[in-house]
């Protein structure tokens, strides 16, 4: 198993693969501007901003998967809010919501099946998540 985020597991056998490419975490830092008469402003730290975490998650049929169960999983975690802790490893990386997702269908058959969808997903950092 590579990791977990809520209901969602990533992993890589010979049976099923399901994993992520693209990892991107970006975190920043708050700032208050205090007005000063007859000068610049004054900034004054106020604590880490929440982190976000970006990835693509290719979900194909011919790798184990069913693309629109899968897809199902990451929507239902958006739309309830879910918070939940994205472990890769043995590492909590933090816990978490989808805050944005996207998703492509690139390969489709003549029946209407669905054999690959491209999951592009923003996760936001819930820093007092339960």
């Amino acid at each position: 198993m590579i990791g977990t985020f809520g209901k969602i597991v990533f992993e890589a056998s010979s049976t099923k693969v399901l994993t992520f490419e693209g990892f991107t975490r970006k975190g920043s830092a708050e700032f208050a501007e205090h007005p000063v008469l007859d000068d610049k402003p004054r900034l004054q730290h106020t604590g880490a901003g929440l982190d976000e975490i970006s990835f693509s998650v290719l979900l194909d049929a011919s790798l184990g998967i069913s693309p629109l169960d899968e897809l199902d999983k990451f929507r239902e975690a958006k739309e309830l809010g879910e918070s939940n802790n994205l472990i890769i490893g043995s590492a909590v990386v933090g816990r978490f919501v989808i805050r944005e997702a996207e998703d492509k269908w690139p390969l489709i058959d003549g029946q209407g099946r669905v054999y690959k969808v491209l999951v592009n997903l923003t996760l936001k950092e819930d820093a007092h998540g339960n």
